[in-house]
């Protein structure tokens, strides 16, 4: 089994118990196997959500690639989460961010409400803006709006 496909699969079993993957990466090393998760979920993503999905990465990395003790790390995506594919804005619709476009190198703040083929679509207080991602040179989550709800706190 190549690596893409072990991490579709990887990804399909996180998303049947609830949890996104936004990260993955395999690494073959002279020690081992090295293996590092990121996983999200919506409600809050805790050292429960790690390990449950610890729990549910062993068994398939053991079984597609006959290694009985990998090295696994599985991570939050912690509050400042720099946006690095689109995996990213989709998981965090509804969230609210920081973000730079290519035409201004100002710290912008909205909140994600749409992303699809490539261009994103954000609420900035009563402006909603359609963006190509391509457009945005740096996008992060803003934990300074961490904990409120969509439709304030």
């Amino acid at each position: 089994m190549i690596d893409k496909e072990l991490q579709e699969e990887i990804d399909a079993t996180l998303k049947a118990g609830g949890l996104d993957l936004l990260e993955f990466s395999l690494t073959r090393q002279k020690g081992g196997l090295r293996v590092k998760a990121v996983i999200y979920r919506p409600e809050g993503t805790g050292t429960d959500e790690c390990a449950r999905a610890y729990r549910l990465i062993l068994p398939r990395i053991q079984m597609a690639l006959g290694v009985q003790d990998p090295y696994i790390e599985v991570y939050s995506p912690g509050i400042d989460r720099v946006f690095r594919t689109e995996r990213e804005w989709i998981a965090f619709k509804n969230c609210y961010i920081k973000f730079m476009t290519s035409d201004s190198h100002d710290w912008k703040k909205g909140r994600i409400l749409h992303f699809d083929n490539g261009k994103v679509q954000i609420e900035m207080d009563d402006t909603i803006l359609n963006l190509p991602i391509a457009s945005i040179i740096k996008a992060k989550l803003d934990s300074s709006r961490k904990g409120e709800k969509v439709n304030g706190i």
